[in-house]
């Protein structure tokens, strides 16, 4: 009689454990979701002060705005700016918070609390990335290269971090893809999905040089535009911004491709519509694309087509997790030789 027993406290176990999650798990999701959502309003606002021209709105002083604390009549440029340190300071302290509440349960969900570590030392970095961006000088008139390599190397940073809040968004779903990965049981799959994110980092640089191109030196036409990117004497940035269409095309039809090879290695239920949607995501970026780069770029498709890739690299992060941690649905063909394989 003491087996039932000590099945039924086992039982009664593991019974709690799931209630204490689904009921610390409601609040963690939500979070997770705030965070994520919040990073991502302030990656666009991040463009709203490079279109504005506010970037030197606080003078070369960070974290303090022309040497005060909180500036009590700021100019336009300056409460742009100052609004955005403020934003960044809030998802910092949300990104703190979510870390603490994933770690204390990190042995029940482990991927939660390592993508959530991640999401904060990125969160540290863009942190960093931005000061750094004020105190070398590199906005207001500044011309420079190294102005354009440093907003881009920004703009990667912060899809890193959407990235990881997307992951620990995945990882925060009553049921969770598993963890850990187990990348060297699919070598293929894990290669097709990695180079797709590396694709898109890539193709998010390249964005961010363009960007800066075109917010330092303006076209007043297309035309005029295109004679500058092919001209030997035009400036760098100019130069370089012709790379990120050409880049846009073909991480498109690898993705179309590589998620397509995806799904024959691997096909998981629960991935289907994030591959849907990201499919749509990136082909309506693409118009916005050509929308944007035809009127030389208007503020609202500017952030309409920032905000774009944004969700594509939140939906792809989320998709590879899910992909590699996911089950694998196989055909009633399949299914019934492995169970004739296994009976002989």
């Amino acid at each position: 009689m003491a087996t039932p027993q000590l099945s039924a406290s086992v039982g009664d176990g593991a019974s709690t454990t799931t209630t204490t999650w689904a009921r610390a798990g409601r609040l963690t999701a939500r979070l997770a979701w705030l965070s994520l959502v919040a990073n991502a309003v302030v990656i666009l606002q991040g463009a709203v002060v490079r279109i504005t021209g506010s970037g030197a709105g606080c003078g070369s002083h960070w974290p303090t705005c022309n040497g005060t604390i909180v500036p009590l009549q700021p100019t336009l440029e300056a409460a742009i700016e100052f609004s955005h340190r403020l934003l960044s300071f809030g998802v910092l302290v949300l990104g703190a918070w979510l870390l603490v509440r994933a770690l204390r349960t990190r042995r029940e969900r482990p991927g939660l609390a390592t993508f959530a570590v991640l999401a904060m030392i990125l969160l540290v970095v863009e942190a960093l990335i931005g000061g750094a961006t004020v105190l070398l000088g590199l906005t207001g008139d500044n011309t420079s290269v190294a102005r354009g390599v440093w907003v881009a190397s920004h703009l990667v940073n912060s899809l890193l971090l959407i990235g990881a809040l997307s992951v620990t968004v995945a990882y925060s779903r009553a049921k969770p893809p598993a963890f850990p990965l187990r990348l060297g049981e699919q070598g293929m799959l894990a290669t097709v999905l990695g180079v797709g994110l590396l694709a898109a980092l890539v193709l998010s640089f390249t964005g961010g040089i363009a960007a800066m191109g075109n917010t330092i030196f303006p076209s007043d036409s297309l035309i005029e535009g295109f004679r500058a990117d092919f001209d030997p004497d035009s400036h760098p940035l100019i130069r370089l911004r012709i790379l990120h269409p050409l880049i846009a095309v073909a991480v498109g039809t690898y993705l179309f491709i590589g998620l397509g090879l995806s799904w024959w290695l691997k096909p998981v239920p629960q991935a289907r519509r994030a591959a849907q949607a990201l499919l749509g995501v990136y082909l309506a970026q693409l118009v916005v694309g050509v929308f944007n780069l035809a009127l030389l770029g208007p503020a609202v498709l500017q952030l309409l087509h920032l905000l774009m890739a944004v969700v594509a690299f939140a939906l792809l992060a989320a998709l590879t997790v899910t992909m590699l941690g996911g089950a694998a649905e196989y055909s009633r063909r399949e299914t019934k030789r492995g169970a004739t394989l296994e009976g002989a």
